[in-house]
């Protein structure tokens, strides 16, 4: 039975995985049209997607609205982590489930409710919309990587510096934070992801002058077919996995899951 399992596992693994192959094997190709396997191997569409102006400046506004947004839903998730898992007040379990509810809510639903709200309070500024939008879209990343470090926190700790005169302030600050700040690290990660990667919220704030790079490599796609956008696609995909080492280096993936 154990065997079966691991079998059943192994090409569970292989179905999930066989597509990014196929996607990181095509970008070496040195042919106009992705090819697997390529039948000269070349760096050429890497220099292309490099150069390429519709990409970086797309890739630029990614990044910059991803380190906003993140930096900007870290104390929030902070605040609400520590209201739920220290609070003593009823209703903690609605509030956690309303706070973790964009995680579970389709993507296209909550890219029309900000897109409603948003006309609706008479935002037209596309930066601030996006930021708003993706504040949302990552608050719930944060919450849950930080509850999970709080819960296996130890009060005695706090106690402790409390008893030897640290005010609560000084105290959160030298004692429980840095002894959280692993999971407040992989949630700040999550977030940067979630953020840098998002289609559906970025596609229905976003304007012609002001566009992500997801959104950028569909336009791209619409129009041509060459390895480009594989080879961007790869760059992606190695800047996640370097993501997900330094959250199982700093904190252990498991951990942050809650498991």
């Amino acid at each position: 039975m154990r065997r079966l399992l691991q079998v059943v596992a192994a090409l569970v693994a292989a179905f999930v995985l066989a597509p990014i192959v196929v996607v990181v094997v095509a970008s070496f190709s040195d042919g106009a049209v992705p090819q697997f396997p390529p039948r000269t191997w070349s760096l050429r569409w890497y220099a292309h997607a490099i150069g390429e102006a519709a990409f970086t400046d797309a890739a630029w506004n990614s990044a910059w609205l991803a380190v906003i947004a993140t930096l900007l839903a870290t104390p929030l998730a902070l605040a609400a982590a520590f209201a739920i898992v220290r609070g003593r007040f009823p209703g903690r379990q609605a509030l956690q489930a309303f706070l973790l509810a964009p995680l579970f809510v389709p993507a296209i639903v909550i890219s029309l409710a900000i897109l409603v709200a948003m006309a609706r309070l008479g935002v037209r500024d596309v930066g601030l919309r996006l930021v708003g939008a993706h504040v949302l879209v990552t608050f719930p990343y944060l919450v849950r990587t930080i509850i999970a470090s709080l819960t296996r926190f130890d009060l005695g700790l706090e106690e402790a510096a409390r008893t030897l005169g640290a005010h609560p302030l000084r105290g959160f600050l030298l004692v429980t934070l840095p002894l959280i700040r692993p999971g407040v690290i992989a949630g700040m990660l999550f977030a940067l992801i979630v953020s840098f990667d998002n289609v559906s919220v970025s596609l229905f704030l976003t304007s012609a002058r002001t566009n992500t790079l997801p959104l950028a490599i569909l336009n791209y796609v619409e129009y041509n077919f060459d390895p480009s956008v594989a080879a961007i696609s790869t760059m992606l995909v190695a800047v996640s996995l370097a993501a997900a080492l330094l959250i199982e280096r700093a904190v252990g993936l498991r951990r942050v899951v809650g498991g």
